[in-house]
């Protein structure tokens, strides 16, 4: 059994609105990863990683791992890569700190989702959001809240001057990458109105 988010947090809002997958999220060995994240991470995103994982809202809003247990072999499928594309974009738009950005999340947009990692202490950091769309600066947008609760306010549609949806569902959808990819090779569309089968 799954232990339960702490009450009033961030992620405990955030299940009351998306669904968590049955099966959990990510096991990662967060002491093995520091080597390669040195700056580490926000509490919330460990929590997010372990009651959901890597996946997708919404067929819209994806969330990267630190590794990807489910595409391990495709570099931009984790927050190096999608920190490594953040950067890039910054220095090319000269954004004041490209070397803050760190990437966790994308649309299918190909916006790009990040924490400005301005504090030794991760849970301070903000996050970021670069429209790709958008002409400068309105497409570089800086949320004063965490990754999770950014979630929730996507999930909730309080961020609508950002995106819009015409979805064939009430509420928000979450499913991790793992069953992305199997209803992908089912051939089975997820995001329908009456929700996918059981696989």
């Amino acid at each position: 059994m799954q232990q339960q988010p702490e009450p009033g947090g961030p992620l405990a809002c955030l299940t009351s609105l998306v669904t968590p997958p049955a099966a959990g999220g990510n096991v990662l060995d967060w002491d093995g990863l520091t080597e390669r994240y040195p700056r580490g991470f926000p509490d919330d995103y460990k929590e997010f990683m372990r009651v959901y994982g890597e996946g997708l809202f919404d067929d819209f809003l994806g969330v990267v791992p630190p590794v990807s247990e489910v595409y391990p072999n495709d570099p931009g499928a984790n927050v190096e890569g999608v920190t490594a594309d953040a950067e890039l974009t910054a220095e090319e738009l000269e954004y004041d700190a490209p070397e803050l950005l760190i990437g966790w999340g994308f649309t299918v947009d190909a916006d790009l989702l990040c924490w400005r990692a301005d504090s030794p202490d991760p849970n301070k950091w903000r996050t970021v959001i670069w429209r790709r769309h958008w002409a400068e600066p309105e497409c570089w947008s800086h949320f004063d809240c965490g990754m999770v609760e950014l979630l929730c306010r996507f999930a909730a549609r309080d961020i609508t001057e950002h995106w819009t949806f015409e979805l064939r569902y009430a509420g928000a959808r979450f499913f991790h990458d793992r069953d992305v990819k199997r209803y992908r090779q089912s051939r089975i569309d997820p995001w329908g109105a009456e929700g996918p089968p059981k696989l």
